[in-house]
């Protein structure tokens, strides 16, 4: 059984919050608040696992994370914010934050997210390079930006070439570029189509026995095939392994993704 509070100062995304997380089963008891009444008063007599907290001022993310831990004592914390990007303020924060989501992700990398904290593990974003250094503006650095016919006076005395006519546009119009094929998404994520089909399995939940029967195959070969993926993913549970999925925009036969559920994915019934 594992408790989670929903800490969401708009009442309607705290609404669809919840029904979004009823999807995590029946063990899962869900409560959610708005801000006035996280500081009421200490809540001790709730259990609560995780808290889902949505950060509403940039510069309170601080006493906003110390506030939630002081009335609920959470296990673990997801805050949720605007950019796609972690805060500065949150990177310096330890202790029981275990994850950081846009608030506009998909509703399956959310589930996914929660799934994967409440197993024990974390789900922050890559952390961005810093940007480049610019260089120093000097003369040979301007040079060296310039194409070598302005860098010369020998720019001066370049041969006149006289315009084609009639245009080329208006001749001939540039061919298309045929359309880009869409990559598969077993090819997107480095795996075999045999290992994408077991990840869809294991991403409904299904136990290896259950992997092994809807593939026909036997339950050692589908657990080789599950230590392979997690491999290939960098990774070591299944939790892990459907976040870091859905977080490179696999879809897993998942069809609210977006457009229609993948054609390669497995149908199975337990």
């Amino acid at each position: 059984m594992a408790n989670i509070m929903i800490i969401e100062p708009h009442a309607l995304l705290r609404l669809g919050l919840v029904q979004l997380l009823a999807d995590l089963g029946p063990d899962v008891t869900l409560q959610s608040q708005d801000y006035p009444l996280v500081s009421a008063q200490p809540q001790t007599q709730w259990a609560t696992d995780l808290v889902l907290l949505s950060l509403y001022n940039p510069d309170e993310i601080a006493r906003q994370v110390a506030a939630v831990e002081a009335a609920f004592k959470p296990v673990s914390i997801i805050a949720m914010g605007e950019e796609k990007v972690m805060p500065a303020q949150l990177a310096a924060l330890s202790g029981r934050l275990a994850g950081y989501l846009c608030i506009s992700c998909a509703p399956e990398m959310l589930l996914a997210a929660v799934r994967l904290v409440l197993a024990g593990g974390k789900c922050f974003p890559p952390i961005s390079a810093p940007p480049i250094a610019s260089q120093a503006t000097t003369p040979a650095a301007v040079s060296n930006t310039l194409p070598a016919s302005a860098a010369t006076t020998d720019d001066l005395m370049r041969p006149y070439t006289p315009p084609r006519w009639p245009p080329v546009a208006e001749t001939s119009p540039p061919p298309k570029a045929p359309p880009k094929k869409e990559m598969a998404e077993h090819e997107m994520l480095g795996l075999t189509p045999r290992q994408y089909e077991v990840l869809v399995l294991l991403a409904r939940g299904y136990p290896m026995k259950t992997v092994g029967r809807c593939l026909n195959i036997s339950v050692a070969t589908a657990k080789a095939h599950t230590e392979t993926l997690y491999q290939r993913l960098d990774v070591h549970n299944r939790n892990a392994a459907v976040y870091a999925a859905v977080s490179r925009g696999a879809k897993l036969g998942w069809a609210c993704m977006g457009g229609d559920a993948d054609p390669g994915s497995v149908n199975c019934n337990r």
